[in-house]
């Protein structure tokens, strides 16, 4: 689209911010658009797109914005550098597809280590060693996730104003050893933090993908977010190796028991002998 429907979108979305708890509601920022577009000589639907859903026609503006879809309710968008407007009061209820997560995060242990690629033509992530990726293949690589950019990420969270001088010290003093990352989240929760956190980590991550996005050329597809009440049920069990040790799943030991409550782990036991492993690793 033209420079001009470009102001009117900017314009549109942060007159909706200003009355909106959070990201704008379609609905709303569709009738704002209307309402204004006249003023730059132009209306809503332009001409020859009346068929359009305004979903597509917001796909015009990708470097603008972000836009959540969800089951059965109107979709939510936020200005393109504030994802983080997208998570609604309900925690944690606005996450990335699952293996888009899992590209960005996942940290490779395997010797050569299994890096992930994105196929743009099936909207696919494929895990491969570099000798198994052929330069013909069409596939884009994914900047690989390391422990040094994980604790870069909660050192910038520590850092943040809202976070208090003293909170901040206890943080940054979880990050010095090989088991920081773990000590970490149980900081958080301690200090009634996991919520801000969650916020802070879904804004980077977000703001990661876009950066990679834009230097690849390639378009940040409004699937890859998605509300979780539009997502399947989840299992009711799981073999615990499968929740630990996949090759894809980003739940690694690190990050299997920060999720769990007191009350869960009081109902884990583990046979001695794994236990005994355990202290010898």
């Amino acid at each position: 689209m033209n420079e001009k429907w470009q102001e009117i979108v900017k314009r549109a979305l942060a007159l909706g911010l200003e009355t909106s708890k959070g990201a704008v509601p379609g609905a709303k920022l569709r009738q704002i658009i209307a309402r204004i577009a006249p003023e730059y000589q132009e209306q809503y639907p332009p001409v020859g797109q009346e068929a359009e859903k305004f979903r597509e026609f917001l796909g015009n503006f990708n470097s603008l914005l972000t836009v959540l879809p969800r089951d059965g309710q109107d979709i939510l968008v936020a200005p393109s550098d504030k994802p983080e407007l997208l998570i609604t009061s309900d925690a944690g209820q606005t996450q990335l597809r699952e293996d888009i997560f899992e590209a960005f995060t996942h940290i490779p242990r395997e010797t050569p280590p299994k890096e992930p690629w994105y196929d743009p033509g099936t909207d696919k992530i494929r895990w491969a060693t570099v000798d198994e990726i052929s330069t013909a293949s069409g596939l884009v690589k994914i900047p690989t996730a390391t422990v040094e950019q994980e604790i870069e990420d909660r050192k910038d969270f520590a850092s943040s104003p809202e976070i208090d001088a003293e909170v901040r010290e206890g943080l940054l003093a979880t990050l010095g050893d090989h088991s920081g990352l773990w000590a970490f989240s149980r900081a958080l929760k301690d200090n009634g933090l996991a919520h801000k956190w969650h916020f802070f980590r879904f804004r980077a991550l977000v703001l990661r993908i876009r950066k990679w996005c834009e230097s690849q050329q390639i378009a940040m597809r409004v699937d890859w977010l998605s509300s979780k009440a539009s997502q399947p049920n989840p299992p009711k069990s799981l073999n615990l190796s499968e929740i630990i040790s996949g090759p894809h799943n980003p739940y690694r030991i690190e990050g299997f028991m920060k999720n769990l409550s007191e009350e869960d782990v009081k109902r884990i036991s583990i046979p001695l002998d794994i236990v005994l492993k355990l202290l010898q690793k």
